[in-house]
């Protein structure tokens, strides 16, 4: 048994850290109700600079320094992917990287277990994470799945899709949406962002695949109606690509980036995508521009069914700036809402 003054410290440890992380997150808030940006371009780029830097460590440790919301600098150890790996190597899906960890306002606020709580992290609204992402369950192909085992393959079976999809009625349905949306100068940009791997392991995943159709027939529609301008391109932005992915991406005329480089680019003169993000998107857009057409998730208060939730300064952003239009519904693509920038 610890003597009486040693348990007593041991108790008093967990109720400081708790103390302290109340604290904390009681000034972010405060910061956060001031109108403090949590997401700037100038900080993306910040983070992209450094994540290249660490993209090219082969292994060991690095350390990062990124600018919390308080204006305070942390310095913090990240290990090599590589070096985070289990067992289960065959269920990861784009492999293991360096990937750029976005926290939203809720995320940054709420409480969690203090074993898991650092002072050093708890103000950053971005940092770097040597990431692996690996299947819930492992995956049981079915014979009527479709496989997927070379560049040729994704393109032939994206394309065959892609033509199918055109004929359909809900291909009409959104041709009928889109068709109420006005913009007094044509935009020069679309851009996709989470909007998930081509294939998991050797199996097509057939809703990835649609979302990704769903960008490339709203550029033509927009294009048709001069909301996109006749040179606009088409971005995407996802961690998760593989090669292959990126390969048979470029040969139907998109774009790659690198994240943040998505963010970068967006600008009052593009039109958004996202659909279920594993990122802070909607906040993230709050803090950095007003795009011409944004198209994403309906508002949904459930952090755990959805990451990227509308927090007050989304809802004031889009109550100020924009006019809500009517999107199909698509079981691959969720329950979506478009919003257009207001003219005046």
């Amino acid at each position: 048994m610890l003597p009486h003054n040693v348990r007593g410290i041991a108790m008093e440890e967990p109720d400081q850290k708790l103390a302290q992380m109340k604290s904390i997150i009681n000034e972010i808030k405060a910061i956060y109700n001031q109108g403090t940006p949590l997401f700037t371009k100038e900080a993306m780029r910040k983070v992209g600079q450094e994540l290249e830097i660490c993209k090219t460590v082969t292994s060991g440790r690095r350390y990062v320094t990124l600018r919390g919301i308080n204006g305070v600098d942390y310095t913090n150890p990240v290990d090599h992917p590589r070096e985070q790996l289990t067992s289960r190597a065959e269920l990861y899906v784009g492999g293991s990287t360096w990937v750029i960890n976005y926290n939203s306002i809720e995320s940054l606020t709420r409480e969690r277990d203090i074993e898991f709580f650092s002072p050093q992290r708890a103000y950053l609204a971005m940092e770097i994470n040597a990431c692996y992402r690996e299947l819930e369950t492992p995956l049981i192909p079915d014979e009527n799945d479709l496989q997927i085992f070379s560049t040729e393959d994704l393109l032939k079976a994206y394309q065959d899709i892609g033509r199918q999809w055109r004929t359909s009625d809900y291909y009409q349905q959104l041709q009928a949406a889109l068709a109420k949306v006005k913009s007094p100068i044509a935009l020069d940009k679309i851009i996709g962002v989470a909007l998930g791997p081509l294939t998991i392991q050797t199996q097509l995943n057939h809703r990835s695949v649609l979302q990704h159709i769903l960008l490339s027939a709203i550029q033509s529609i927009f294009t048709e109606q001069n909301v996109l301008s006749a040179s606009s391109k088409r971005y995407v932005q996802d961690p998760v690509y593989t090669q292959e992915h990126q390969d048979a991406l470029s040969l139907t005329e998109f774009t790659m980036l690198e994240d943040p480089q998505a963010f970068l680019a967006l600008d009052n003169s593009s039109v958004l995508l996202s659909i279920c993000a594993d990122i802070p998107v909607k906040e993230i857009v709050a803090d950095i521009c007003c795009p011409g057409v944004i198209i994403w998730d309906r508002k949904i208060n459930d952090s755990v069914l959805r990451t990227d939730l509308d927090s007050s300064r989304v809802d004031k952003l889009l109550e100020q700036n924009y006019h809500e239009l009517h999107f199909p519904f698509h079981e691959s693509f969720s329950d979506l809402v478009m919003y257009v920038r207001k003219t005046t």
